[in-house]
């Protein structure tokens, strides 16, 4: 009788490539060479520290499939680099009717007919290459963690920022100035209808004078 594995799993044991404070990951590849669909599901003796995506599912007949399980990042390097934690991929027989929302409840019904993998985890320590490649995109911070090239791209994007402010301003000044002397204008026009010569032109001096003093106060500002 033939006694084929319902998945064939590699690697094994997984490797993790330990380094304080950086996730680490591994690969896990699923190979269903049988002509029924396979239901899997993914355990770990430590659900806190590890996670793998996808964690159940379904594969057809003769089809693979790659799971991705992440590490979060270590505290502390052990000394003996020794790891104890343990994964168990779970398999079972399922029908074409289920998918991977529905394969967990295959685990749920107590069948005696799973089929376990048993992994076992390892530590290993990354090659010089790597922590390079690993730190590469740190090279820009400067001291105490300040990344000194996004610090640049602020101070960069202020000062154009105050230029265009500043050029809006030159541009706006005229058209400020050109509207007061016009309602000057319209203002003196219907005063001739309210007032007599001598009210008008003391009006119009009046109103000369204000807005020669505006200019005049505005631009030597702006000159200076």
């Amino acid at each position: 009788m033939s006694t084929q594995k319902l998945l064939e799993i590699d690697p094994q044991p997984l490797a993790f490539r330990l380094e304080v404070g950086r996730q680490a990951s591994c690969r896990i590849n699923l190979s269903n060479n049988s002509q029924e669909d396979v239901a899997f599901k993914v355990m770990t003796t430590s659900p806190h520290k590890y996670g793998a995506q996808p964690n159940v599912g379904v594969l057809k007949p003769k089809s693979c499939l790659e799971i991705t399980v992440i590490m979060n990042g270590a505290t502390e390097i052990p000394s003996d680099m020794e790891c104890n934690d343990v994964f168990l991929i779970r398999s079972v027989v399922a029908t074409p009717l289920h998918t991977p929302e529905t394969a967990h409840e295959l685990f749920d019904e107590g069948t005696s007919a799973f089929e376990d993998c048993r992994l076992t985890a390892v530590y290993v320590t990354p090659t010089r290459s790597e922590r390079s490649a690993a730190r590469s995109p740190q090279q820009g911070h400067g001291i105490n963690g300040i990344d000194v090239v996004d610090w640049l791209k602020k101070g960069i994007a202020v000062v154009l920022l105050c230029l265009i402010v500043g050029l809006l301003i030159i541009k706006i000044l005229p058209l400020i100035w050109s509207l007061t002397f016009m309602m000057t204008l319209l203002i003196v026009k219907l005063g001739k209808k309210l007032l007599s010569d001598k009210s008008e032109e003391w009006i119009l001096n009046i109103l000369l004078s204000f807005g020669f003093y505006i200019y005049s106060t505005v631009f030597r500002r702006g000159g200076s």
